[in-house]
Formats: structure tokens, sequence, C-alpha cells
């Protein structure tokens, strides 16, 4: 379609205002590219996670204790923390521990990478017949001798979100919590450390004795541990898109701002239309 053009005499006097369209046009067209690049940014870092393991808005590690003291009714409580991460794919990272401790998984990992990891808490034989207490040695079998330092999984979890550049990372404890005496002094300090670098810090109790929970409950204060109704409730988001987090505010704001300027924009820089003069 071929635009109509109709010549004006003075079109010289319209330069001022077509100037000023122009630069109005280039503003606008600035902040809604702005906007819109707000709006991306703000939902990529949307505070939410897919369970209320971790803090909204935080990298989370989890370190789950595997030394000899956990048998195999312990292990069905790790298998269903680690399951309800792997079926919701909630970015995490795994520390394995028991006198040191091993990375498995940085943080930032998809959840459902560490699907096989879920084999070693599960009962079975290599015939597929369900055996009652049987589970599959884990690859750390043979490095970790049996005796439990905590401090050496807390350790390992806080460097790599060092590493990381994780400024509010959140760490989950899965353990009995049954430590060697020798490790009160660096538990203690790792416990400072975290306090120090803003670590949120919480315990998934693997029916500890009720002095190591005393001890955990001196050091971290009784909010550090999740209870079975928290269990329970993330227990049920499994595979489903359930979201526990703060309403994203900020996310709306800037959708409300790129809106208002689209809306703007088709207000005042719209077709120019002829109208009749008044009688």
């Amino acid at each position: 379609m071929v635009a109509l053009r109709i010549p004006l005499s003075d079109a010289a006097a319209l330069a001022p205002a077509a100037r000023r369209t122009t630069l109005l046009r280039m503003t606008l067209a600035l902040a809604v590219l702005l906007a819109a690049i707000a709006c991306l940014l703000l939902a990529r870092r949307l505070d939410s996670q897919p369970s209320s393991y971790f803090a909204g808005g935080t990298s989370g590690v989890v370190v789950v204790d595997f030394s000899t003291s956990i048998d195999p009714g312990k292990y069905r409580r790790i298998d269903r923390v680690l399951r309800t991460i792997v079926r919701t794919s909630q970015p995490v990272g795994l520390v394995a521990y028991s006198d040191s401790a091993y990375e498995v998984v940085p943080p930032g990992t998809r959840g459902d990478v560490l699907r096989p990891v879920l084999r070693f808490f599960e009962p079975g034989s290599p015939t597929g017949r369900q055996l009652r207490n049987r589970f599959a040695d884990s690859p750390w079998t043979g490095t970790f001798r049996g005796g439990t330092r905590i401090s050496t999984g807390l350790r390992v979890a806080r460097e790599a979100l060092g590493r990381e550049h994780v400024t509010r990372g959140s760490v989950l404890l899965v353990s009995d919590l049954d430590d060697s005496a020798f490790d009160t002094a660096a538990l203690t300090q790792e416990a400072v450390r975290y306090r120090q670098a803003g670590i949120r810090l919480r315990l998934i109790p693997l029916f500890p004795s009720r002095e190591d929970r005393e001890l955990f409950t001196r050091l971290l204060g009784p909010s550090a541990f999740v209870g079975n109704r928290e269990l329970l409730r993330n227990s049920r988001l499994e595979g489903r898109s359930t979201l526990v987090g703060r309403f994203p505010w900020a996310l709306v704001a800037a959708a409300a701002g790129l809106l208002a300027l689209l809306a703007v924009n088709e207000r005042a820089l719209g077709a120019l239309r002829w109208r009749g003069a008044a009688a």
C-alpha cells in the first residue's frame, strides 16, 4: 500500500514539532526497552522456591550424613528429602560427608540431576527383588571411614557457596547429629562463620539423641530445626509446580510500568488524523 503524502507550503514551520516527536519517540522506545529488560531480570530472580527448605531467593546446598550411624530407618527420611528436591527440579548443590566431605554437585545444579543418588537410599538387590534393610553401597563407602565430623560437611558447603559468589546462601544439614567429641570446637567455629557470612543453616534431624539435639539447639537455636509438619508438606509437593515464596511485587511493578509506557506510546505517537475545521 502506497502512503499518501500531502504537500504543505509551510512544512518548515513544523520542523520543531517533528524534532520533539522524534525525541519523544526515542525516549519512549528506550524506556520500553529498559522496562522489558527489568521484567526479564526480575522474572529470572523470583524470590520463590519449590519447597520451604531454602529461604526464598537463595541458592541451597544439601549436606547429607553418610556415616555408619545412619541406619535404614534414617535412610528413608533422607530419601524423602532428596526425592522432593529431585521431583521439583529444585536447584541445589549436594555434599556428602562422614569423617571427611565430598562435593557431589555444585550449587545451582538442577535437582533432577540427583536422581541417580536416590538408589543409595532405596532397599533392593541386583535381581530387583526388594529386601528389607539392604542398600547399595555409595561411591563414598570406601572413602568414608565411619567417623563423623559434621564440621567438614558444613565447611565444604560454605566454601562451595563462596566459590559460586552466592551472597544469600542456605544450607540444609540432613544428619543424626551424632558428631565426634573431637569435632565440637571446629563445629562451633563453623557455626560462627555461617553467621558472619549470612548463610542460613537448617537441620533435618534423623532421630538424634537428646544430648545431640540440645547441642545443636544451643549452637543454632530451635528455629533451625525442620519439623515433621514441614517435612510432610514438602513431601506432598513432589512433581507439582506449587511454589512456596514471596509475592513478586518488584516484577508486578516493572510489568505495570512497561504497560503504562506502551499506553503512553500509543496515545502520544499514534497515527496523525485530519479533522474538519470547527464550525
